[in-house]
């Protein structure tokens, strides 16, 4: 669609409410710092984009940042009924600076339930596209929620062919489980296993796998401006809210927040400052506010029939235990350690007891489920496994509680897997189930060399991942309560959420190394969930 002329613009905006906006404390200015910031900015692009988040019944996040500009100003944001703004239901200026990398973000109010919404940003001499978002269903509403999930987003390994369908779909949101940037370079075209580079961050790493790596503020908003300049990913953002954790990558492999210097080693730390920079960059180009400084674990309920509950498994984590290596557990490992921290815990906790949605959605950073190899290994100490204290309290909770119909969607393992979460470790009694919604091009077990403890590591192929089914049955043995797993391909999760029936599909990919709107059949991958249906093992793969 032709971009509206400016002065066609403003005749239709007038009149319209002023739209309540909720902006940055950052934003605070002196007299003068303030009066020029009442300036419409000049000369600045919407290079990446527009994005929502955060729907609710009556309000939306809103957000653009401002490639080509140096100046502090503001920037207009419009909301309307329709895709050609004749209905326009209200208007703002929204202050910016480079102080918060010329981020433009808005929370607006005053919405109607359940209802779409399109909006627009407009500097003195520039318009952005236009998106469109939805608000939440009200409280009471029985209509069937419809929305993906994804996480693992590695943009030098593959091309967003996953952001494309989603884009495409009819979604009332999207759940991005975590690492939408990678603070590390993997892959390069040059050597073999990338489609495109990545050239930001130092090559100082103290990482044998990453040739770059960032470590300040400006490396980590340049990621961001790099995986936004992925046409797919504009499309999807424009298209969709989306509601977003952080994992470990939007700010270093595998760092514990709670722990000195992130738990790692001298070469590969993440001081308290790397972390701010990594923080600060994320909450300016996420469309979401956190609570407090930095707080992004929260409820976002959908109607009756979902109630999303976002967690926060990186911030208040301590050290993994065993060194976070493939291989037995070691002694101590099961002492008290925080995964989500006790204040976390406990709202978690109260939260799942009160609420009364059908459906109890846990959008889940890492595996609930244990991962074990060979030889009494565990698969690494990162996820749920290594933190069994926290692990066996939340879910003894649940048991004890009576709560029914919990499900984990969660992200991290870059592989598809479906099954029941049980106590003690998998040794006990499903409370909950867990769908794995694979990667959006990270790196999957079947493109690499993939540890299985005892020494022994089975071979991967990035061009052509094809693990031997044997090995997956093998190791689904090995985890009984693993349904279905799929080692070798891409892509997200569908939930179609009812007052009767949790409808999931992992959707698979035929490929990352090419753009391809190709998906593999759902045969094998769908599961139709019946409120109070215990267990999902049978379903696909073989009986308990």
């Amino acid at each position: 669609m032709p971009a509206m002329p400016r002065r066609e613009f403003l005749r239709r905006s007038s009149g319209a409410a002023a739209l309540a906006v909720l902006a940055p404390a950052s934003l605070a200015t002196t007299a003068a710092e303030g009066a020029r910031a009442r300036r419409l900015i000049r000369g600045a692009k919407f290079s990446q984009g527009i994005l929502s988040g955060d729907p609710t019944p009556t309000g939306i996040t809103l957000l653009t940042l401002l490639d080509e500009v140096s100046r502090s100003g503001s920037v207009r944001l419009e909301v309307a009924r329709d895709r050609g703004f004749h209905n326009v239901v209200g208007r703002n200026t929204i202050a910016t600076r480079g102080a918060i990398g010329h981020s433009v973000k808005a929370r607006v109010t005053g919405l109607k339930p359940g209802e779409r919404y399109f909006y627009r940003f407009e500097t003195a001499d520039e318009q952005s596209g236009v998106g469109r978002f939805q608000t939440a269903l009200p409280a009471d509403s029985e209509e069937p929620v419809r929305f993906a999930f994804f996480s693992c987003a590695d943009y030098t390994h593959g091309y967003y062919n996953a952001y494309e369908l989603m884009a495409r779909d009819d979604l009332d949101f999207v759940v991005n489980l975590g690492d939408y940037i990678y603070a590390e370079t993997y892959h390069s075209r040059r050597g073999g296993t990338g489609v495109r580079d990545d050239r930001i961050g130092t090559t100082r790493t103290g990482n044998p796998e990453a040739s770059r790596v960032a470590t300040s503020l400006g490396d980590y908003r340049d990621k961001y401006a790099l995986y936004r300049s992925d046409r797919s990913l504009r499309r999807l953002h424009a298209s969709t809210p989306m509601v977003s954790i952080w994992d470990d990558h939007e700010v270093v492999d595998n760092y514990a927040g709670a722990a000195p210097k992130g738990g790692l080693p001298p070469e590969k730390d993440a001081p308290a400052g790397r972390r701010r920079a990594a923080y600060k960059a994320f909450f300016e180009n996420m469309p979401f506010f956190p609570s407090g400084r930095s707080r992004i674990y929260r409820s976002l309920p959908m109607g009756a029939n979902v109630d999303l509950l976002m967690l926060d498994q990186r911030q208040y984590r301590g050290n993994q235990p065993c060194g976070d290596t493939v291989g037995p557990p070691c002694a101590g490992y099961d002492a008290p350690n925080p995964y989500l921290g006790r204040a976390q815990m406990d709202w978690l906790k109260q939260r799942l007891e009160r609420s009364g949605a059908a459906w109890k959605v846990i959008g889940n950073e890492a595996l609930a489920m244990p991962a074990k190899v060979t030889g009494g290994s565990f698969y690494g100490f990162d996820s749920w496994q290594g933190y069994p204290a926290e692990r066996e309290e939340l879910l003894q909770h649940i048991k004890a509680r009576g709560i029914k119909d919990v499900v984990f969607v969660t992200g991290d393992i870059h592989t598809f897997i479906a099954g029941d979460v049980r106590t003690a470790q998998g040794d006990g009694e499903t409370v909950a189930l867990e769908f794995v919604g694979g990667s959006i091009t990270s790196e999957n077990f079947g493109e690499t060399d993939l540890d299985v403890g005892g020494g022994t590591r089975l071979q991967g192929n990035d061009a052509n991942p094809s693990t031997d089914p044997s090995i997956v049955a093998a190791l689904r043995a090995i985890n009984p309560w693993v349904d279905a797993a799929d080692f070798d391909h891409h892509g997200y999760g569908v939930v179609t959420a009812s007052k009767a029936e949790f409808d999931v599909t992992l959707k698979r990919l035929q490929t990352i190394k090419r753009r391809s709107r190709a998906t593999l059949p759902d045969d094998g991958y769908r599961w139709k969930v019946a409120r109070g249906q215990t267990s999902i093992k049978g379903v696909n793969g073989p009986d308990a």
